[in-house]
């Protein structure tokens, strides 16, 4: 009997050891396919906008959001200093042809998910889902949500929303070989909601909510404030936000930057989809 198995076993073997190399390299141009395009992301922002100018010959640091969501938060350091961050996804595509967007990218020493806030349970799992991302701890008695920004404990009775990021329609976000093309600032400095708060009327008021459209935010001066108001976690907590920055890609993208501890960038569909902007 051992005789017969061991030709058989020779045979497996080998042909396990013939598809390493295969892996291997498949691997290594993945790898080298995503360094070329979150650094030419990385090229664009410094070079457009001044605000990203740290940005320029930056390092660079990958990990993986979740388990199977082709999700990537992509850490960057000048000088052992945190200066930003991006999240970059992955479409779906034929074999050797991936497809990367930028979800999200955000300017400052607080990144998402960053490790100096992140919970010390084993089980905690980051999930990234625009302004309503969070570690997930499974193994408490309960389920519990962690801010990925600030680290903050939501009550136990909080649960996550359906999913938005991951719902928008490719041609919203920005792709591969797509540069920012326009840039506008409202805000340079941090600012906190609470220091106008017209917007509280704008809630209280019954009436139809008003969509602003792009223009509009684009027409808008820095003496203008313009909040943006995210209600999350089923409407449990309600979170404003300062637009402080606009970004357009390829004349046809918008990126709404919003002060949080820094400015994080999202698709403006995404934000107006999720929220609320208050002109002032």
């Amino acid at each position: 009997m051992t005789r017969r198995l061991g030709p058989i076993f020779s045979v497996v073997l080998s042909l396990l050891l013939l598809t390493v190399p295969v892996y291997a390299q498949e691997e290594a141009d993945w790898n080298l396919q995503f360094q070329k395009q979150i650094h030419s992301w990385m090229d664009a922002l410094s070079m457009r906008d001044s605000q990203f100018k740290q940005w320029k010959n930056a390092k660079t640091d990958v990990q993986t959001l979740g388990a199977n969501q082709h999700q990537w938060l992509v850490s960057i350091t000048q000088s052992g200093k945190q200066v930003g961050y991006l999240v970059v996804g992955e479409l779906p595509s034929p074999k050797g042809a991936e497809k990367f967007v930028l979800l999200e990218y955000g300017l400052g020493e607080y990144i998402l998910f960053d490790d100096a806030f992140a919970p010390r349970e084993i089980a905690a799992e980051p999930v990234y889902d625009g302004f309503a991302s969070h570690w997930l701890l499974t193994q408490s008695p309960n389920t519990q949500l962690v801010n990925a920004k600030t680290g903050e404990f939501y009550p136990a009775e909080f649960s996550a929303s359906e999913p938005v990021m991951e719902t928008l329609p490719p041609d919203e976000l920005v792709q591969e070989g797509q540069e920012l093309t326009q840039t506008k600032v409202l805000k340079p400095q941090e600012s906190s909601p609470f220091d106008q708060i017209g917007w509280v009327h704008d809630l209280s008021e019954a009436t139809a909510r008003s969509d602003v459209t792009w223009p509009q935010l684009w027409e808008q001066q820095g003496d203008e404030p313009v909040t943006l108001t995210v209600p999350l976690y089923h409407a449990q907590v309600l979170a404003p936000f300062v637009v402080g920055s606009l970004h357009l890609w390829n004349d046809q993208h918008a990126y709404v930057g919003v002060w949080d501890e820094g400015l994080r960038f999202v698709p403006y569909t995404y934000a107006r989809r999720v929220g609320q902007f208050h002109i002032q």
